[in-house]
């Protein structure tokens, strides 16, 4: 019998990537192990889960700018908002599933599109059109997007009837059910697709000035209303994205353990201080075995369990996005959980044991050390607090990988999305990138902001680019 090291076989395996939300180290790059994950949502399981839930934004957030951006208080309450919203239960397609007596359910962002769906959903739609439509950029409208989330939803692909059906019944129990929504990464709101969709034309002819990295960061916005000059306007304020962790949770029968951490003020201090792993998360202070009841789990038709314990959810309730992150902790009502509202705390499901923190621009003005908290909130918050006018801070420890990542910013990170830049480079040259890269030094943001938009390994603008250029030599 051939003995393989418990690190090859990727018995503690973080998936993560830096194609979403965050600053976040490649896949490549990840130190927890060897990567393993059944796929993305399949047609067969898109059937079964049913078309994606549009994210209700709240259209008023936008007035509150100035209020969120002055006070950590308020910005923590309307982000544990958003995050019940992208949690909320939402009834799958298929009633035959069920959770006990109950109808089943997902997260609202479990119900979310893939890449592969855009592959699906764009390659269909581009194909149906006409050679003169194509030739013409005749954008897609609004209907044509809705017809395409109908199809996905039902069409089988190559599958069978057989093989849907087979695939069913493999759905035990909760686990296995939120298992159907599969174990991938990035998750898009229909709004994000749509809008790529109804783009596609203006980001094409964008892409050769990206690749030439010919868009300077000095280079004065499109509009008043719109910096993002790959694209005739921004992503609409329904706009969400999330980027998932999946840390494996068993092989065979084994259980595998998952890394805790600290983000009590002791700790922040010293990683914003860079005296405790080179302002890196590190490997974490220990391990823990938590149930299915105390983080969320996906089952896959092959049995193998993945625990998720983070997340990134970016919304464009604010014009330059609300960035929020999540992760499980095993002292959940401590610092960062310790304002949970009720609301989460009562979902179904594990969300009451997730930490939450929140940034909504590049400098903080929150004139308060404290951002208005007692206690371990309150202490950690001032951990991390460097003034009025200095930049924000949120992090993520299963999320930031590499040095100093414990010290950046989303907002921060992502503001290079577009160019030639990744998470790494980023971060190596600090003087280009001051503060961990928080610091603001574009006037414009070419794919406003998302990595997934034009890098690898999402890079959603390479399926328009491909169906583009095939079709454009069919149709010669």
């Amino acid at each position: 019998m051939i003995k393989v090291s418990r690190k090859l076989l990727g018995l503690s395996l973080a998936l993560s990537l830096a194609a979403a939300a965050g600053c976040s180290a490649s896949a490549a790059d990840d130190s927890e192990g060897a990567q393993a994950q059944e796929g993305e949502l399949r047609p067969l399981e898109r059937k079964a889960i049913g078309k994606a839930a549009d994210y209700p934004a709240d259209r008023t957030m936008r007035n509150r700018l100035e209020e969120l951006e002055s006070s950590r208080k308020a910005r923590r309450a309307v982000a544990w908002k958003a995050v019940g919203r992208a949690l909320s239960p939402i009834k799958v397609a298929d009633t035959t599933l069920k959770a006990g007596d109950k109808p089943a359910t997902v997260p609202m962002f479990r119900t979310w599109y893939g890449k592969d769906d855009f592959e699906r959903m764009f390659g269909k739609m581009y194909a149906d059109r006409t050679a003169e439509d194509r030739k013409a950029r005749r954008p897609f409208s609004a209907t044509d997007a809705k017809r395409a989330f109908e199809w996905n939803a039902t069409s089988l692909g190559a599958s069978s009837d057989k093989d849907y059906f087979e695939r069913i019944q493999q759905v035990k129990d909760d686990v296995s059910l939120q298992g159907v929504g599969g174990n991938h990464r990035v998750a898009y709101s229909p709004a994000i697709m749509s809008h790529l969709m109804g783009e596609y034309g203006s980001l094409f002819d964008c892409l050769p000035k990206l690749d030439a990295n010919a868009i300077a960061p000095e280079t004065e916005p499109v509009s008043k209303t719109n910096f993002a000059p790959c694209f005739s306007q921004e992503f609409p304020v329904d706009a969400a994205v999330v980027k998932m962790s999946w840390y494996r949770a068993n092989f065979g029968a084994e259980r595998l353990p998952l890394p805790t951490y600290d983000t009590g003020a002791k700790t922040l201090a010293a990683k914003m201080a860079a005296t405790s792993d080179d302002g890196a998360w590190g490997k974490g202070i220990g391990q823990a075995d938590p149930g299915e009841d105390k983080i969320y789990t996906v089952g896959m038709s092959d049995g193998t369990k993945f625990r998720m314990p983070a997340m990134h959810l970016v919304t464009k309730e604010l014009r330059e996005w609300l960035w929020i992150t999540i992760w499980w902790s095993d002292k959940p009502n401590e610092d960062f959980g310790a304002d949970r509202p009720a609301e989460i705390t009562n979902l179904d499901g594990p969300w009451k044991n997730y930490k939450m923190n929140v940034s909504v621009s590049y400098e903080e003005k929150d004139p308060d050390p404290r951002g208005g908290f007692d206690g371990s909130l309150g202490d950690a918050l001032a951990a991390a607090y460097t003034g009025v006018g200095k930049p924000s801070w949120v992090s993520n420890p299963y999320l930031e990988k590499g040095s100093p990542n414990a010290q950046s910013n989303c907002i921060g990170c992502h503001q290079h999305a577009g160019s030639n830049e990744n998470s790494e480079s980023i971060l190596a040259a600090p003087d280009k990138f001051p503060q961990a890269s928080r610091t603001r030094v574009r006037k414009n943001f070419p794919s406003d902001y998302l990595w997934a938009v034009t890098n690898a390994p999402e890079r959603l603008a390479g399926v328009i680019d491909d169906q583009l250029k095939h079709y454009d030599q069919v149709d010669r």
